[in-house]
């Protein structure tokens, strides 16, 4: 059984009453308030523990001008994706396609709607265009990946103030310059092989959207590297004063507990004396 936290008085199976049969302290509510700041002092040191992290975020997204500048320059490669990436077009007698491409037709014709088998159809159907539709579906993945990294530049912009941010910002939209350029390049064998075949009747140009996406990229790295230059400190919280508290406290259940273990000492002492 256990002891009576105030006196030490070792329990019986029969001493079933709320309160100590010794001291008469009443044992479920002993020590609550104590109890009560304990768990005061581990959410202040959770808090703590959590403002230096609240502090670089909220600084990575707003902290300076640049960092606000930064933030709506993740929006630009984005953005211009919805612009025309490429156009074709095809002239046959019974019908007539003059199309732009963006990242709109792409995420709606080829995912949403699941036209894999058309571009498959042309992969596998013919040795003419096989290499063609083979460059034409890398240039899709291609500007895909892109697309996803100039979407994950949001959620790092978080953790740009950490100590690989920096190194991590300009990956991610070095990543996506080089992927829109694959892309790009390989719009371009789609297009020269088709016009080899299909030249009297296809015709095919890349579009202004792909090179604004890579300026969008590069100007989000100019940014970066604007801030990585300005070095501006992270302006932190001053959290001494729950530091300071949580020391008393700390300091005061130290002592409680020596005394607590004193008078336990004290009743077995006593105990020993009677036998």
């Amino acid at each position: 059984m256990a002891n009576c936290p105030k006196c030490g008085y070792k329990l019986r199976m029969i001493d079933i009453k709320a309160e100590c049969p010794k001291c008469g302290v009443n044992l479920l509510y002993y020590n609550q308030q104590e109890r009560l700041a304990l768990d005061a002092d581990k959410a202040e040191e959770e808090h703590i523990k959590m403002q230096p992290k609240i502090d670089r975020i909220k600084f990575a997204f707003v902290g300076t001008k640049l960092s606000i500048v930064r933030l709506i320059s993740f929006l630009i490669p984005i953005g211009v994706m919805f612009l025309p990436l490429a156009s074709v077009n095809v002239n046959m007698p019974w019908n007539h396609i003059d199309k732009d491409i963006s990242i709109l037709n792409v995420v709606m014709d080829i995912i949403m709607n699941l036209k894999f088998d058309i571009l498959m159809d042309m992969i596998t159907g013919s040795d003419l265009t096989r290499v063609a539709f083979i460059f034409y579906a890398l240039s899709i993945v291609f500007i895909l990946l892109a697309a996803v990294f100039a979407i994950l530049n949001i959620p790092f912009d978080a953790v740009s103030c950490s100590p690989k941010g920096f190194k991590r910002n300009v990956t991610l939209s070095s990543c996506g310059i080089a992927f829109t350029v694959l892309s790009i390049v390989s719009f371009l064998v789609f297009n020269s092989q088709l016009t080899k075949v299909f030249g009297e009747i296809y015709s095919g140009s890349i579009g202004i959207g792909g090179f604004l996406v890579i300026l969008g990229f590069a100007i989000i790295i100019l940014v970066n590297v604007l801030i990585k230059k300005q070095n501006v400190p992270v302006k932190y919280t001053d959290v001494s004063e729950y530091v300071e508290r949580i020391a008393r406290r700390k300091e005061e259940i130290a002592e409680m507990e020596a005394q607590a273990a004193l008078a336990r000492k004290a009743y077995q002492e006593r105990q020993e004396a009677n036998k």
